[in-house]
């Protein structure tokens, strides 16, 4: 991979000569190169002889691996060609890697150039505001237990001028990377052994707009925090290479009440994709701040927040309501290093293939609808989400022990803005089901308050959503509330055959998928058999697993927004006989047979002669034969149930089946 830098000048002098080599390929101290696709990177050494330094006959480069030689390249020079190319390539490993390039003239060799601790691995940018950086407890938690060795930064010392860019250890210069960073950068090294850089572009306490301002005449103008970012990137040679960029932010505007972040995010988003490449964007949904600055408008700059991976393109989200350690804008160094793992679990799944991909994302709301009596509210999440309803949460004082507030959940859903309307909440599956306190009109629902602050406590601290794995929901704003679809009474079955069951029912207006399920036994274990658009109207069932069992079949119908209540229930049996004629030639009774076990033959019209009783699999396990008759009466005592075929050999010829069934 070629990174074209400014000329390195280095003026050689032995034996009394003079020259130069100029270099322009040549990596840095504790450089990170972004690791390819076959996780590794192409490092090259290039440059020319000038002066004195053309009657140099060769050069050569040593790499070490943790300081031990591990491959030696050269090169051979001559007064005609004195510019020179070498390159090898280093792995993403928890490996530095050390270059020396040395000038020979005969068996005399001089020292032109050393370049120590190279690492080969992952870049990641961050941008957002105080929370992207994390500053709390860094003296604590990221201070003599906390080893960047394998861990890199882009950057320049604080009052210093960007002419002073240099590649450190993560953990300097102090506080530039921050406690967000180093924790993810900790997670992967330590979870898949790949060094990383982190660069961070995190303003505390600023708008997005200052965040996404831009010289349109040179992006990476450093005046702007925007362009100081991409500053650093472009200088570390990894702008268009990171692996993904991960942004929080919102605070300040939501806090203030700023008008048209969708926007003003719109605008940042075109801009990260132009300068930075078509990666992947994390998104946080920011917290509920206090009533300092209350602005209703916060919970419709979270809910934005929450919609960003449905309206552009490569986003993901993550929420952060209900972090334990959570101090109304920022978080303890605890709460920082929870919502670091939980973002590292979703790089792991996208980036680095990991399994573990259950539930790692916070509930997301799909739809809303009523019930038919409109006296309660389905709330359906993602797909696989396992919901927690924690009705509330008590406070008590750690003196006395006793009780000194509580909060409870179903006081934080608001309907048309309107609160202590539901009456409490239960949660299945992907599904919470709010019961209100009685029949409701109102069109949209949120969840969590805009902003919150009272006697108790200066922050929201009451229950919130979560799943099984602890991620807390997404909070919403605004989202509509539908109708439920009407519910289909007229489900019917009828049997076709031992192998078929049709299905009949009239469609649902509004439906645009229609789910079936089937229970075999009993009416209590449900399973979805098909999937079918919302006009159809008849199905057959052909996967009866049991010709002689019986089967309970519902239905319900569902759309982008609502769904139904299931169906009413049928009943039904696979048809075991098959038609007689009008006039039966032969009659087989009882059918199915009585705790007798005796089978009568009556035949009206012809004689038989043969008798064969047949189990599925073919077997002979009963057999009469003899004088021809018309009635016959065979004792089956010693069969197990099941069905059987009944094949009579006739007198002309004929060889007549019917099934037999015994109970």
């Amino acid at each position: 991979m070629k990174r074209l830098y400014g000329a390195f000048i280095l003026f050689l002098s032995y034996f009394g000569s003079f020259g130069q080599v100029v270099f322009d390929q040549l990596p840095r101290d504790l450089q990170l190169y972004p690791r390819d696709a076959t996780n590794q990177a192409a490092i090259s050494v290039s440059g020319s002889m000038s002066g004195t330094a053309v009657s140099y006959t060769k050069i050569g480069v040593q790499v070490l691996r943790e300081g031990l030689l591990t491959k030696a390249l050269s090169q051979t020079l001559s007064p005609s060609s004195t510019t020179f190319k070498l390159t090898t390539t280093i792995k993403a490993e928890t490996a530095e890697y050390g270059f020396r390039v040395f000038a020979y003239k005969g068996a005399d060799s001089v020292l032109v150039a050393e370049r120590k601790r190279v690492v080969c691995g992952d870049v990641y940018i961050i941008h957002g505001q105080s929370n992207a950086l994390a500053l709390a407890g860094l003296d604590t938690y990221y201070s003599v237990g906390f080893d960047d060795k394998y861990l890199r930064n882009a950057a320049y010392s604080y009052g210093s001028p960007a002419s002073n860019m240099t590649w450190f250890p993560a953990k300097q210069p102090y506080a530039s990377v921050g406690g967000l960073g180093l924790t993810i950068q900790r997670l992967i090294l330590q979870t898949y052994g790949i060094p990383t850089c982190v660069i961070n572009g995190a303003q505390g306490g600023t708008q997005i707009s200052l965040l996404l301002a831009r010289n349109p005449a040179n992006h990476a103008d450093t005046n702007t925090f925007y362009g100081n970012l991409l500053y650093r990137a472009q200088w570390a040679g990894v702008a268009r290479q990171a692996k993904a960029i991960i942004f929080r932010q919102g605070e300040e505007d939501a806090g203030t009440g700023i008008s048209g972040y969708a926007g003003k995010f719109a605008t940042l988003y075109n801009q990260l994709r132009e300068d930075y490449g078509d990666m992947r964007i994390y998104v946080g949904q920011i917290n509920i701040l206090d009533n300092t600055n209350p602005n209703d408008s916060a919970a419709a700059l979270r809910d934005f927040q929450r919609r960003t991976k449905f309206l552009f393109k490569n986003v993901e989200t993550i929420a952060s309501v209900g972090t334990v350690g959570y101090q109304g804008v920022h978080y303890e160094p605890l709460a920082y290093q929870q919502l670091a793992f939980e973002q590292f679990r979703q790089l792991a799944r996208d980036i680095y293939g990991s399994t573990d991909t259950l539930q790692i994302n916070s509930p997301d709301v799909k739809k809303t609808f009523y019930n038919a009596r409109k006296d309660s509210i389905t709330l359906v999440f993602d797909d696989q989400m396992q919901m927690v309803w924690k009705s509330d949460t008590a406070f008590y004082s750690f003196a006395t022990g006793v009780k000194e507030y509580g909060r409870e959940q179903k006081d934080y859903f608001y309907l048309d803005g309107k609160s202590g309307l539901v009456a409490g909440g239960s949660a299945t599956g992907n599904r919470v089901i709010l019961a209100l306190n009685q029949p409701a009109t109102a069109k949209t629902l949120r969840y969590l308050p805009a902003y919150f602050s009272d006697n108790f406590s200066a922050f929201y601290d009451g229950p919130v959503l979560k799943n099984s794995r602890g991620m807390r929901a997404f909070s919403f704003d605004g989202v509509p509330i539908a109708d439920a679809i009407a519910t289909v009474t007229t489900l019917a079955a009828k049997p076709l055959s031992e192998k078929q069951i049709q299905l009949n029912w009239t469609v649902s207006a509004n439906a645009q998928t229609q789910l079936l399920e089937r229970s075999d036994g009993t009416p209590s274990s449900y399973k979805q058999i098909a999937s079918f658009n919302g006009t159809t109207a008849t199905y057959t069932d052909t996967n009866l697993p049991d010709p002689l069992g019986t089967y309970y079949y519902r239905l319900r119908a569902s759309n982008s927004t609502s769904e139904s209540g299931y169906s009413n229930v049928v009943i039904a049996r696979p048809l075991i006989l098959e038609i007689e004629p009008t006039e039966p030639l032969v009659q087989l009774y009882p059918n199915p047979l009585s705790t007798d076990r005796l089978l009568h033959v009556e035949a009206s019209q012809v004689t038989f002669t043969n008798l064969s009783v047949r189990d599925l699999l073919g077997r002979v396990v009963k057999s009469w034969s003899g004088t021809a008759k018309n009635t016959l009466t065979l004792g089956l005592s010693d069969l197990e149930a099941g069905l059987y075929i009944a094949n009579l050999q006739t007198t002309d010829g004929q060889t007549l089946r019917r099934k037999i069934v015994i109970r």
